[in-house]
């Protein structure tokens, strides 16, 4: 059996860097299991989540000469994190598509990660405010206030199904008007 040695993350930045397949492989087999499970939690499908991971390690691989990290465990979480919402953006309805989201943008540890959930959330705020009024209420009490339908419903003394509908034609409408502003961010941070 080899014996690999045990690699500082910055060591095998460096040699990731230097073109060294053993310093990948190492990467690769250290932070798999964290990063399928960041991925996983928020697609809740195995074929996506290796999607997410291969594209994730094959752009590693590729821009590896000119990579600045400093932490690669937090770059390795952020990278997945956009990759998740890129395929979220794609795929996903719109309430599935925010939901997960959401839940990215809280979870931003990195100056760049904060630097979009703040732009983001200020979007969103801003895309509420273009609604009709009823359906601007709807949509700021699920979003700010993470009221189901059926508690909107009673504080409004409006049926559930109108509440679903509109909830629905204001959630299509985000999906519509901030996927092309997530992939610009996204892709102009990477």
């Amino acid at each position: 059996m080899e014996v690999i040695p045990l690699y500082t993350e910055e060591d095998l930045v460096h040699r990731l860097q230097q073109g060294e397949r053993g310093a990948f492989e190492e990467i690769y087999r250290r932070f798999w299991p964290l990063l399928y499970s960041i991925a996983f939690r928020r697609l809740t499908d195995k074929e996506q989540t290796e999607d997410v991971l291969q594209e994730v390690f094959a752009r590693l691989w590729v821009k590896r000469e000119t990579l600045d990290i400093q932490n690669l465990k937090a770059y390795l979480s952020s990278m997945v994190r956009y990759e998740v919402i890129r395929v979220i953006t794609r795929t996903k309805s719109p309430i599935q598509f925010f939901e997960p989201f959401e839940a990215i943008l809280l979870e931003a540890e990195t100056p760049d990660e904060k630097l979009i959930a703040k732009e983001l959330h200020e979007w969103i705020f801003r895309y509420a405010e273009t609604l009709p009024a009823k359906k601007k209420a709807i949509f700021l009490l699920h979003i700010r206030h993470k009221l189901t339908t059926r508690e909107i419903a009673e504080q409004l003394d409006i049926s559930q199904k109108t509440v679903q509908n509109q909830l629905g034609s204001a959630m299509q409408g985000l999906k519509t008007n901030l996927a092309p502003l997530v992939l610009f961010l996204l892709s102009s941070r990477l």
